[in-house]
């Protein structure tokens, strides 16, 4: 039914925000030289900052984060996309990269909203691990990063890979950025799974599917599906089936019937002219031959 009413709009949108789906997460980005953001960051210690390795690929059209499975500082051959890059440096498989994912709320500016920033929204910050460094040192100093706003300066142009990025936490009694700009509410972040937003953990069967084919399983399972179910429909073909083979046993001894006499004609039609062999096969067990181009077997 496409038709619903407000009531029904409202309890669905509950019911997703209930479940943790009702708020789209998305991705921490300043664009150029300069730009800032005021964040309030979902860290009240270290144990809260979320780290990964991976590797970046390409895949399926597009490139794509998946998780390394190499042990930290573990340099064996448990990964089979470390051995793939080990193998083709400057190939479509990244080397493995130690990544922190940083859960924020986050306003950027915005000239044409009344307060000159905009609503503020849940993103994750994408760093180098190294970055956990700055907030160690944040957390030191202010102590909950939760309870406080910070400024992000993007120090680069855009492109530049040598851009890097300051952080600063900022007075409660900031004349500008007030506290309550960003609420201390991360409810967004309920029931939420980084790697099934940032990155791909795949096992070491579905790396392997990509290395030979150049996609994952998943991106086969469903054309697989219906070729699955394929046999339940094929059953009922079976039984019409036989009649295919009955009928070859049948046209081959219509036609190997001619074959034989056709062997015995050429001494009985040497007295008569080239054609008399045409006349005696109309009448000869081997008729429908002459139909051949056209019958159906």
């Amino acid at each position: 039914m496409s038709q619903f009413s407000y009531a029904q709009y409202q309890q669905v949108v509950a019911q997703a925000q209930a479940s943790g789906e009702g708020t789209k997460v998305g991705f921490f980005k300043l664009k150029d030289d300069g730009d800032i953001a005021i964040a309030r960051l979902n860290i009240g210690c270290n144990e809260d900052m979320d780290f990964a390795s991976v590797h970046t690929i390409g895949a399926n059209g597009r490139w794509m984060k998946v998780s390394c499975l190499n042990p930290l500082g573990s340099y064996a051959g448990d990964c089979a996309l470390c051995a793939a890059h080990a193998a083709n440096p400057k190939g479509a498989i990244s080397k493995s990269a130690k990544k922190l994912f940083i859960q924020m709320m986050v306003s950027y500016r915005d000239p044409a909203s009344a307060t000159g920033y905009t609503a503020p929204a849940p993103v994750i910050w994408d760093r180098p691990a190294a970055f956990s460094r700055e907030l160690a040192n944040k957390l030191m100093i202010a102590g909950d990063l939760r309870n406080t706003l910070v400024l992000i300066t993007r120090n680069g142009k855009a492109g530049d890979m040598q851009t890097t990025y300051s952080m600063d936490i900022l007075p409660a009694d900031h004349p500008v950025f007030k506290p309550e700009m960003i609420p201390a509410d991360f409810s967004a972040f309920a029931n939420f799974n980084i790697a099934r937003h940032s990155y791909w953990e795949k096992t070491a069967d579905e790396i392997n599917t990509y290395l030979t084919t150049g996609q994952f399983p998943e991106k086969n399972a469903a054309p697989q599906q219906p070729a699955a179910a394929a046999p339940a429909y094929a059953a009922p073909v079976v039984p019409v089936a036989p009649p295919a083979p009955v009928a070859a046993p049948v046209a081959a001894p219509a036609y190997a019937a001619p074959a034989a006499p056709a062997a015995q004609m050429p001494p009985v039609a040497a007295p008569t002219a080239a054609p008399a062999p045409a006349a005696p096969m109309p009448g000869a067990p081997g008729a429908p031959a002459r139909n051949f181009n056209g019958f159906s077997f």
